[in-house]
């Protein structure tokens, strides 16, 4: 059995220890194939990394975040969330991106209008209500926690 193999089955199953009937099934001239599990398993932890800081902070009160199974990439029309754990996901036009940026940024539920009438133009004052609505939205779904 490949060095993989064993990696897909401790993943798949959830087990990642191995008995030594089980290890000795391990191909010792499998390198390639452990180098391979390695490099993928470090591309994983690279992309990851990006939330590690509000892993280890200490929240706040009313501080918002994304839910832990939700990714946030922004893209030429505006951005995406997926929602890993049920493979959902949703498009964001560049507003609904702003919010979802603020939100990534730390904002609470109370300074997220300000912090938007700060950085864009609002001449008919409809922003603080649609962000908020927006925001329950997000919320009502999962996606953003507090």
């Amino acid at each position: 059995m490949s060095y993989e193999a064993l990696v897909k089955k401790a993943w798949a199953s959830g087990t990642f220890k191995l008995d030594e009937a089980e290890a000795g099934k391990a191909d010792p001239s499998a390198a390639v194939s452990r180098e391979a599990v390695r490099r993928e398993m470090e591309q994983i932890a690279e992309r990851e990394t990006w939330d590690a800081a509000s892993c280890f902070s200490a929240h706040k009160e009313g501080i918002m975040k994304l839910a832990p199974f939700v990714k946030f990439r922004e893209e030429k029309f505006g951005a995406v969330l997926f929602e890993t754990r049920s493979e959902k996901v949703y498009t964001l036009s560049p507003s609904g991106a702003a919010v979802v940026r603020e939100v990534v940024a730390g904002a609470t539920s109370s300074d997220l209008p300000a912090r938007l009438k700060q950085k864009f133009e609002d001449p008919t004052g409809k922003m603080e209500q649609e962000a908020a609505s927006f925001l329950a939205q997000l919320k009502d779904k999962g996606l953003v926690v507090e």
